[in-house]
């Protein structure tokens, strides 16, 4: 059988041999491939008269779902290529990627169609499209001849230092030649299951979607937001008996402190990017579990990944390499002369090959400048990649990554340009001057915090000053501290010396709330469990998670306490939209145990406890 090269006609491939067998698995619904193919060929037919062809754009804004799959495979089949525009965004800055990259058709669920309604383009609702179209029964075209592998598949946007996102180009040829890697390489088959967890506007994503529908497996994905969701993912990947996934590091020594953590030998092969692997995580994976480690690296211009490393499972190791370049792409490090330096110098990083994305939508100059002619490479127009990254080549042929040229930086596997931080953050007509930088005051713990020097009308509070960025920047790059300063500290060149900045401490004045002390038995152990994580000498009732400097992370964290505490389990999604105060989630808490327990018997229970010592009570809660 002829060889496939586009993303789609993979799947299709993998239809004619195994039309019957299980494709998708989401919330106990579930989809053969003959059923995905029909349903996403039925709307790629509909996408074609509408317009959608070759390197033409289409934003997808929907949340994990069988639709959301079908929605991918059918714009890829129409000819066209797929732009994430998570619902979860900011609505401003929603629309300026629709502005930016000229997107005319926009397919979305019906509870997230307001936030395209002042599209100038059209807004289809996938749902209700994709039930329309099953009833007519049409589908079964995979008409493609117009399509070839230098064409686009997708584009991802990712943050730009002038504070403006930037998209990235990426074609059929570079994310084909990953998933043949992927498969070549450890052998995907068809009694297996991938789980999709990855936020769809993370470009990790699109091996995650596409590679188990090349070889007839199973993808089971994640419910909405169940990635952030530490007993949700122990508890899918037990009961699916989920044998390839992908963590974020932060993500996996979070997954790895859960108390019900213990080897699944059902799990072959667990892939982790977005953040450099520690030695510590990767020892602690490897004394736990007994699954292959992958430590994986790249940029999204770069069709997601270049280079690979298999954990050795040597607990000594102290030094985690990137690995060697996977086929077809090569890397190097070099000087800036453009020359090769010495094994065991430092460079900056450079990606050349198949992989490399076309380039920045729009923004010419932007591309000029990232990608540069290569002069190793051998053909002419070869170019290479600027990744900013600095590295060296070991001794043993792998490549180690040694951090960042500029102010570009990772958090929870989230790529971002302190720069668009601070262009926002001085739109503020509070803020004269802003400064962001990444923080690690606790081992392993990560924060964005950002200094300002406020204007000399008045000084904002964090809540005002969160609200202001919240209105353009999504979640995971709002700061966690926000610390007023008089001037910033120097270096001799006069530029700001940002390891001079001093650590964040919070204010009564900051948080703008006065201090509510906990009155109850529930609320003073959930304001004993908060204080673990927040460095504030009295935290109040009222007083906000994220105004603390919390994010989903710690919220994970805290839930799990609660969970030990309590008895009493608290979604994620509770807690960060209903429980962001002890007050609120100590009534979600009460809530609970009073399903569980009659009243009588709760207030009998909580009327002992009142009268115990702290110690007592400590003693009674081991």
């Amino acid at each position: 059988m002829e060889a496939k090269s586009l993303i789609h006609e993979l799947f299709e491939q993998q239809v004619e041999r195994t039309p019957d067998r299980e494709a998708v698995r989401f919330q106990g619904e579930s989809v053969t491939y003959a059923e995905l193919n029909r349903r996403s060929d039925a709307l790629a037919q509909r996408l074609r008269r509408s317009g959608i062809g070759p390197d033409k754009l289409v934003g997808i804004g929907m949340e994990r779902s069988i639709e959301m799959v079908v929605a991918l495979y059918a714009v890829l089949k129409a000819g066209g290529a797929y732009v994430p525009l998570d619902p979860d965004y900011p609505k401003d800055r929603l629309a300026y990627m629709v502005k930016d990259s000229q997107v005319g058709l926009v397919l979305t669920q019906r509870q997230f169609s307001g936030l395209f309604d002042e599209l100038e383009g059209d807004v289809w609702i996938a749902d209700e499209l994709d039930s329309v179209l099953q009833e007519n029964g049409k589908g079964s075209d995979n008409g493609t001849a117009r399509t070839r592998d230098g064409h686009l598949a997708y584009m991802f946007y990712t943050s730009g230092s002038t504070g403006r996102p930037k998209g990235a180009m990426n074609t059929h040829a570079a994310i084909v030649n990953r998933l043949r890697w992927l498969q070549q390489t450890f052998v995907m088959g068809e009694n297996d299951k991938l789980l999709q967890k990855s936020p769809y506007s993370f470009d990790v994503s699109v091996w995650e979607f596409f590679w188990p529908h090349m070889c007839g497996a199973c993808l089971v994905i994640a419910k909405p937001k169940g990635h952030l969701d530490n007993a949700y993912l122990w508890e899918i990947i037990k009961s699916e008996q989920i044998s390839f996934v992908q963590f974020v590091p932060t993500m996996l020594q979070t997954f790895l402190s859960a108390d019900q953590c213990e080897d699944l030998p059902f799990l072959r092969h667990v892939f982790l990017c977005g953040e450099p692997l520690s030695p510590t995580l990767n020892e602690r994976f490897c004394s736990l579990m007994s699954a292959r480690l992958h430590n994986l690296y790249g940029p999204t211009e770069a069709a997601v990944f270049v280079t690979n490393w298999t954990s050795d499972r040597q607990p000594e190791r102290t030094v985690i390499p990137i690995g060697t370049v996977i086929a077809e792409n090569a890397m190097y490090v070099l000087n800036d002369r453009y020359e090769h330096v010495a094994q065991g110098e430092t460079g900056e990083l450079f990606i050349s090959g198949i992989g490399l994305a076309r380039g920045y939508a729009g923004r010419p100059d932007l591309t000029a400048e990232r990608f540069v002619p290569n002069p190793y490479g051998g053909k002419p127009g070869a170019r290479m990649y600027h990744t900013g990254d600095l590295g060296r080549w070991l001794q043993d042929g792998n490549l180690e990554c040694l951090g960042r040229n500029d102010d570009q930086v990772k958090v929870r596997g989230f790529r971002i340009e302190l720069g668009e931080i601070c262009s926002v953050l001085e739109q503020h007509v509070g803020v004269r001057q802003a400064v962001a930088v990444v923080r690690e005051d606790q081992p392993g713990d990560e924060r964005i915090c950002a200094y300002f020097i406020p204007d000399h009308v008045y000084s904002p509070s964090v809540s005002e000053l969160r609200g202001h960025l919240q209105q353009t920047l999504p979640d995971y790059m709002i700061p966690s501290y926000f610390v007023e300063m008089e001037t910033f500290p120097l270096t001799p060149s006069g530029k700001t010396d940002r390891k001079q900045l001093p650590s964040p401490t919070l204010s009564r004045l900051m948080i703008a709330h006065a201090f509510v002390p906990p009155e109850t038995f529930i609320q003073k152990e959930l304001a004993v469990i908060w204080s673990q994580f927040f460095s504030f000498d009295q935290i109040g009732i009222d007083d906000d998670f994220i105004d603390l400097g919390g994010h989903s992370l710690v919220a994970t964290q805290i839930l799990v306490r609660c969970g030990d505490v309590f008895g009493v389990k608290v979604s994620l999604k509770d807690m960060l939209t209903r429980g962001t105060t002890i007050r609120a989630l100590a009534s979600i808490i009460e809530t609970g145990l009073l399903e569980d327990t009659d009243d009588a018997e709760l207030n009998a229970m909580l009327g002992e406890l009142e009268h115990l010592s702290e110690k007592e009570i400590e003693e009674l809660l081991k």
